[in-house]
């Protein structure tokens, strides 16, 4: 079963607050919820592809040439320059 976002204590309590405490204790909520998201994300766990490999798995797909590969490989790293 699917866990309650709020339990029915946390609602009457909600109900019960003037407008501009529930945007504070709003705001507080959402900005805990992206920290916990910010670090629940390991780098560790990022898998890092080198431009040789990058190249070496473009190449392995069927009817994608040297050329073409070039090409992917110009295009991601003219992205990636821009960001």
């Amino acid at each position: 079963m699917r866990k309650k976002p709020i339990d029915f204590a946390t609602f009457k309590k909600i109900q019960k607050m003037p407008l501009n405490i529930f945007n504070k204790w709003l705001i507080d909520l959402c900005n805990t919820c992206y920290d916990d998201g910010v670090n629940s994300v390991r780098i560790k766990d990022a898998v890092e592809i080198t431009d040789s490999d990058l190249m070496t798995i473009l190449l392995s797909v069927k009817g994608i040439g040297k050329n073409r590969a070039q090409e992917v490989m110009d295009k991601i790293l003219e992205e990636q320059d821009g960001n």
